[in-house]
């Protein structure tokens, strides 16, 4: 009877064991919490932590472009296998002004992290250009597609297949997001983010052992949390019999719509609003459309013959305004009840449909429209060309159009240089740390002005204290009638504007002057054709058109 009751417990611990474990696979949410806590405290016991510490496996610094080729050797066999890499960069910024990007940070998911030093290279090979611009190739870390901007704009380096961080942590209803709040938060892995180690000097000739851990751990850690993103959203049924690459793929695919999608922070009132590093201009929201552009409507004139197609924003307005009638439900199409002057056009292009792609790659969606020619030479030539001419505005994606701006630089030159003047940047005077601080001090002032009833007492003294520090004053010495006068401060901006414009207006001048416009735009056109290479141009676009 003992052996009996003694058997049976043995089957019922067994039993009970296998129930508590098929429980703790299904709520891995709480597995992970448990891990994250004894990791977290293990990090304050000293003898503990260096047994638990994430480290990357290997760290490997590049000077040159042949040390650059087996770098992307490498990564090119680790991503057959699994397609995703930990990306982050660094930079110098002296006197508020920000340097070409120093150093490139990739890693994959084995450990292997390389920190391409840019500030010795200028350029990298093929190969690993390649590994970048491949959009199968998953990048992640936080804020990743404002250091892929930061690499177009200084080395034109193409970084495509890029996912924020922010977005998962999102999805997890997770409130941190920044790399290091998400790494102690997922990873229980403390970073280290001194402010001295992060605006230390990224183009020494030598990096110290503290900025090589920081830069390797940055990439490495952003790959290991979108790996727990991955444990937290992958169901247990897939977790238990899922191949390790199918659980990536099958994760990859469900939140693919984060591909390359410019982080937006929602903010509490609803505006939505880019959230970049500092240093980092970013589009406007209100530019980049995420899905359709053209409607494809058509207007008539009063005898039928069509003009142009149009929104239906504008369809509508017609209507109301009585201006127009509705003659067709598809394609919508209006007619004027008045009749209209025609220009006189020598093709239809600007009564064929266009197409809601990318006119260089074909992307779907997040869409901004690009002037071939910029409206800084367009503005100074005859009205008749200026008016309601839609052929030289193309539809890009917003990776294409940073890509294309990037590449109008040498033509811009190369017209200045031909007309003998030169180019001002509207945007010099902000280099300037002097006119930086000046112009920080009058924003200062107008939030006191106007917003020191809803401001704490402790803001106020910071932001008086701020004014103080910058004019080398004593707080108490900031009076209203010296904010008032701080708040009267011109802007050099106007200035800078008008002298830009005056050196494009020379260019457009110098083409007029010898009967040539049409060969200032042949230029511009044909300067888009060599160096975007379009695949998907609207029908009828011509070089030599002569609208």
């Amino acid at each position: 009877t003992v052996r009996i009751i003694s058997s049976n417990n043995s089957y019922l611990n067994i039993i009970t064991r296998i129930i508590i474990f098929y429980k703790i696979l299904r709520n891995k949410m709480l597995f992970s919490t448990i891990r994250l806590m004894m990791i977290k405290v293990f990090n304050k016991i000293p003898f503990l932590k260096s047994l638990i510490k994430l480290r990357a496996r290997k760290i490997d610094i590049v000077e040159t472009i042949e040390e650059c080729e087996l770098i992307a050797n490498k990564l090119e066999k680790s991503t057959s296998y699994l397609p995703i890499l930990g990306l982050d960069c660094e930079w110098v910024t002296q006197n508020d002004i920000r340097h070409p990007v120093a150093m490139l940070q990739i890693a994959d998911n084995n450990g292997m992290c390389s920190l391409i030093r840019l500030s010795k290279l200028e350029t990298i090979p093929t190969s690993l250009s390649n590994i970048l611009g491949n959009s199968n190739i998953i990048k992640v870390g936080v804020a990743i597609l404002d250091d892929a901007h930061l690499l177009m704009n200084d080395y034109n380096i193409q970084v495509s297949g890029c996912i924020d961080l922010r977005y998962l942590a999102k999805e997890c209803s997770l409130q941190e997001r920044s790399l290091s709040a998400l790494a102690y938060e997922l990873l229980g892995c403390e970073l280290d983010k001194d402010w001295r180690v992060r605006a230390s000097n990224w183009e020494a000739e030598l990096l110290n052992d503290r900025q090589i851990k920081y830069a390797a751990m940055d990439a490495f850690v952003a790959i290991k949390i979108f790996e727990q993103f991955r444990n937290i959203k992958i169901s247990w049924w897939n977790w238990l019999f899922l191949t390790e690459k199918q659980k990536w793929n099958d994760f990859i695919v469900k939140y693919s719509e984060y591909i390359d999608l410019p982080y937006k922070n929602m903010k509490s009132n609803g505006n939505t609003t880019f959230k970049s590093k500092s240093n980092i201009r970013s589009y406007s929201t209100s530019t980049i459309k995420a899905a359709q552009v053209y409607d494809n409507c058509l207007m008539e004139n009063i005898d039928g013959t069509v003009m142009s197609t149009c929104s239906h924003k504008k369809v509508d307005w017609y209507i109301s305004q009585g201006l127009a009638k509705l003659v067709k439900d598809n394609p919508r199409t209006i007619r004027l009840n008045f009749s209209a002057d025609l220009k006189n056009r020598k093709d239809k292009f600007s009564v064929l449909p266009r197409e809601n792609i990318c006119t260089v790659c074909g992307r779907p969606e997040y869409f901004r429209k690009k002037k071939i020619i910029p409206k800084e030479f367009v503005r100074h030539m005859p009205t008749a060309y200026k008016s309601h001419i839609p052929h030289d505005t193309l539809l890009l994606c917003y990776w294409c159009h940073i890509k294309s701006n990037t590449f109008d630089s040498t033509i811009r030159k190369k017209l200045f240089d031909i007309c003998k003047t030169n180019e001002v940047n509207p945007n010099e005077y902000r280099k300037i740390p002097a006119y930086v601080k000046i112009m920080r001090s009058k924003s200062l002032a107008q939030t006191l002005l106007k917003s020191r009833h809803k401001l704490p007492d402790k803001i106020i003294y910071e932001l008086k204290l701020e004014i103080a520090e910058i004019y080398n004053i004593k707080p108490n010495r900031v009076f209203d009638s010296f904010l008032e006068t701080l708040v009267t401060i011109k802007s050099l901006k106007y200035e800078n504007d008008s002298q830009h414009n005056n050196a494009a207006k020379k260019v457009v001048e110098h083409f007029l002057e010898r009967n040539a416009l049409n060969e200032l735009k042949t230029m511009w056109r044909q300067h888009f054709l060599n160096t975007m290479k379009p695949k998907y141009l609207p029908t009828l676009w011509s070089v030599s058109y002569d609208g």
